[in-house]
């Protein structure tokens, strides 16, 4: 039948299905690439499949645009540790051998996926962005530290972990992980903030799980905030020794305790904090040791008690003038 609309219309109308085809074809692509990748990804976590047929499909999958892999990743990423636990019972080594373990075998190489998409520098820009697209969507405490962890230096992701370090009602671990990127992306502009916010930072911290261990936030914060970098940026702030000390002293204390039950225990601990606020204040707490004071089987114990009692005394006569 022939047409009565004038040849300029009639090719407008077939020219608009084209180009809404066109534009559909990417998220149709990405749909087809997306069931890819998670049948790819259940072949390689499946402990089930064959050692070279693994290797083929993880590089098969390691081929796959950053943007696909890292959306079919991070749900597997989000579900964290397994079994409970609060921290990696188990050590992740090499993902052939791994991924056969049982109940650890997939945390272990979904993270080691993910890892290798955000360490490619071919692939980091792309990578970030997607990164930000699902930092809306976290999933769970794990997956947004992942996020967190994984746009830490990026600063198109400033205000945003911002955001986060200044939500009261975040976790504090993941707001002490924001401190220390916000530190890093520019220690003059926060670190006031950050200083305001580890001094009050418990000592102790028990993370949730089904075998619990306790985590110093404190100590975190200060080590990066009396860092050689951090202190290049923002010289030596008395709130930062002062924090420092404290942590010596506490330490000192847990020890003391020890040693009332009969325990053994180490000047080990508290040397970690002198040694630091040596090289903050520029002070030699160290002493000489190349003395013969410091041979023989006992001189690693011997040096750090030494240096210890080194920054004490100096603490006893100078913590005055740092209470200001």
């Amino acid at each position: 039948m022939a047409s009565n609309l004038p040849t300029k219309e009639f090719a407008v109308l077939l020219v608009i299905p084209l180009l809404i085809s066109l534009h559909a074809f990417p998220q149709q692509a990405y749909s087809v690439d997306s069931l890819s990748a998670s049948e790819l990804l259940t072949k390689v976590l499946s402990r089930d499949t064959l050692d070279d047929e693994w290797s083929a499909a993880e590089k098969r999958f390691e081929a796959l645009p950053t943007k696909v892999a890292l959306h079919v990743l991070f749900p597997e990423v989000a579900k964290g540790i397994p079994g409970g636990f609060s921290y990696a019972a188990y050590n992740c080594s090499d993902p052939l051998h791994d991924r056969k373990v049982p109940g650890w075998g997939e945390f272990c190489v979904v993270n080691w996926l993910w890892c290798k998409q955000l360490a490619c520098l071919e692939r980091r820009n792309e990578a970030s962005t997607v990164l930000l697209e699902l930092w809306s969507h976290p999933v769970s405490f794990y997956g947004h530290m992942v996020l967190l962890q994984g746009l830490c230096r990026n600063p198109d992701a400033e205000s945003r972990i911002a955001k986060l370090f200044r939500d009261s009602a975040a976790d504090v671990r993941l707001r002490m992980e924001a401190a220390v990127c916000l530190l890093f992306q520019d220690g003059t502009k926060f670190h006031r903030e950050v200083v305001a916010f580890a001094e009050p930072a418990p000592l102790k911290f028990s993370q949730p799980g089904l075998i619990r261990y306790d985590i110093n936030l404190r100590q975190g914060l200060f080590d990066e905030l009396a860092s050689r970098r951090h202190l290049n940026e923002s010289g030596v702030d008395a709130a930062v020794v002062r924090m420092g000390f404290e942590l010596l002293l506490g330490e000192a204390e847990e020890q003391q305790k020890a040693r009332r039950y009969g325990q053994i225990v180490s000047d080990y601990g508290q040397f970690i904090y002198a040694d630091r606020l040596n090289i903050y204040l520029g002070i030699a707490f160290e002493p000489d040791r190349t003395l013969p004071l410091y041979a023989g089987s006992e001189r690693n114990e011997r040096f750090w008690h030494d240096t210890v009692a080194n920054a004490l005394d100096w603490w006893s006569k100078h913590e005055r003038q740092y209470m200001q």
